[in-house]
């Protein structure tokens, strides 16, 4: 069996808020690997939300918007989880079934800190910030129950959804690796880099094939790949600027990574782990949000990007002075 995986960020561009950055794996027959995973697993996905049959699984752009809400990338994010299963290395399914095992899985609807502790890793204390400390909150916040959702993936044939973990960054981490490394896309790959050395752990042994979004104008990987997975030996395949491709090999482990121009267009896991940072982000926000709209009556709540964020600091200056509350656990530096 193949294993094939999506890495994709949300809230790269904000002034305020937490960027995100996950990453997904889906088993699959060896023969299907180099496949479009929306085919495979046309009975339970579909691009549209309109099919209330079928979870929409697209760029989070074409599925979320401050109009329609949280509800669809939520569906699909909670479905998904609640469907991961983390097979043993000698699990031995057979290349042309993918049967459902009965394994114990995180509860994680419930609350968004139960979320975070089934699926996020994050790189600093979410109590040394005053709007996330003691601010947990149920979820759903729209979309309903999932279960009959998670167990349509789990009895799905052709793809087995493995798992998913995110990279939450919160502004004052942010603010120190952007010091530290010099730029946004550095921070950025810094924490793509901890994904794939995660899937290249535990699934390089697999045959593992890896989709990333591109990130900015960059078209050139391979030093990058060099530095993630050192003693490994990076081939590249193509360099360009509609996709960069690696072929990467250490001892048993192989994989190739791809880097592609609109990635969570053409790739189903890239989408999923936009669904999965969009929908994180968001949460952050909502909890953000709910704070600050406590503390300073009729402020009008903010999505955290540029102009709406000047908005937004304008109208709590005098409130942030009030509570002594730090610009660099707040504001992003660039």
């Amino acid at each position: 069996m193949a294993v094939v995986a999506g890495i994709d960020e949300a809230g790269y561009g904000p002034l305020l808020g937490p960027l995100v950055v996950s990453g997904v794996a889906f088993e699959v027959p060896d023969e299907a690997a180099g496949e479009d995973l929306w085919t495979p697993l046309a009975d339970v996905v579909a691009r549209s939300p309109r099919d209330p049959a079928r979870l929409p699984v697209d760029d989070s752009k074409r599925l979320f918007d401050h109009t329609r809400g949280v509800r669809h990338i939520e569906r699909t994010a909670l479905a998904f989880a609640a469907a991961a299963h983390r097979p043993a290395r000698n699990d031995e399914a057979s290349p042309k079934s993918l049967p459902h095992c009965d394994i114990q899985r995180p509860n994680v609807t419930g609350t968004f800190g139960g979320l975070l502790d089934a699926i996020a890793e994050i790189g600093e204390r979410l109590d040394g910030y005053p709007w996330h400390q003691g601010g947990d909150f149920p979820i759903p916040l729209a979309a309903g129950d999932v279960a009959a959702d998670a167990e349509r993936l789990r009895h799905a044939a052709g793809a087995r959804f493995l798992g998913v973990r995110c990279l939450p960054v919160l502004v004052g981490e942010y603010n120190r690796l952007v010091e530290s490394h010099g730029t946004k896309s550095a921070t950025l790959f810094l924490k793509t880099a901890r994904l794939l050395s995660w899937l290249w752990t535990e699934w390089g042994e697999r045959g593992l094939v890896v989709h990333v979004d591109k990130h900015g104008g960059r078209n050139r990987y391979g030093l990058l790949l060099h530095q993630t997975l050192f003693g490994a030996r990076i081939r590249a395949l193509a360099e360009g600027a509609a996709e960069s491709i690696y072929q990467v090999s250490h001892g048993a482990r192989r994989m190739t990574v791809g880097f592609y121009e609109g990635g969570d267009a053409r790739h189903l896991p890239v989408a999923l782990a936009s669904i999965f940072s969009k929908y994180l982000r968001e949460l952050f926000m909502h909890g953000f949000n709910a704070w600050w709209c406590q503390r300073v009556p009729g402020l009008r709540p903010t999505a955290g990007y540029a102009t709406d964020a000047r908005r937004w600091l304008a109208d709590t200056a005098p409130a942030r002075a009030a509570l002594r509350i730090p610009d660099r656990l707040l504001i992003r530096i660039a």
